[in-house]
């Protein structure tokens, strides 16, 4: 059997390396590209440090992308999980005047909103990650044979 979660890590990771290179510019990758990197971040941070280290270290506009790659591959299962969890969580804070940067929101989360981020967590982790690999690697690799393009300069 397959180990999803190594396949999509060893394959996504030259997107993000991509999108290193070019100074962070999501500008520079296609939408694939972009979706891709927000994926491979989405997959590293969770497995780290749970969605609240994904959502604070790469912000709403990676979120965004992580979410429309979910939507095209089809994984409802955890595009409705993190949808349902940045809405019960993480939106109150958008327009939050107390905030200067996303780590922030730590600060100021109640203990409502840690035990609702810990559940989407273990959801994660218990049923989601491995389904979400799988699906992502198989649409990505072998459905759209996607490669790294290179940065236009």
């Amino acid at each position: 059997m397959d180990d999803y979660g190594k396949l999509w890590d060893n394959y996504s990771i030259e997107f993000n390396s991509k999108l290193v290179n070019s100074n962070g510019d999501w500008n520079k990758l296609d939408e694939d590209e972009q979706e891709i990197a927000a994926l491979w971040k989405l997959f590293v941070d969770i497995n780290n440090g749970g969605f609240i280290q994904f959502f604070c270290n790469w912000g709403f506009q990676c979120f965004c992308y992580a979410m429309r790659g979910l939507k095209r591959i089809d994984d409802t299962s955890l595009y409705e999980l993190l949808a349902d969890t940045y809405y019960d969580v993480l939106e109150k804070f958008k327009d939050d005047t107390r905030l200067t940067e996303y780590w922030d929101i730590p600060e100021y989360l109640t203990d409502e909103d840690e035990e609702r981020l810990n559940t989407a967590d273990k959801q994660f982790y218990k049923t989601e990650c491995e389904h979400f690999t799988k699906m992502a690697y198989e649409y990505y690799h072998q459905t759209l044979k996607k490669t790294v393009t290179p940065i236009d300069t």
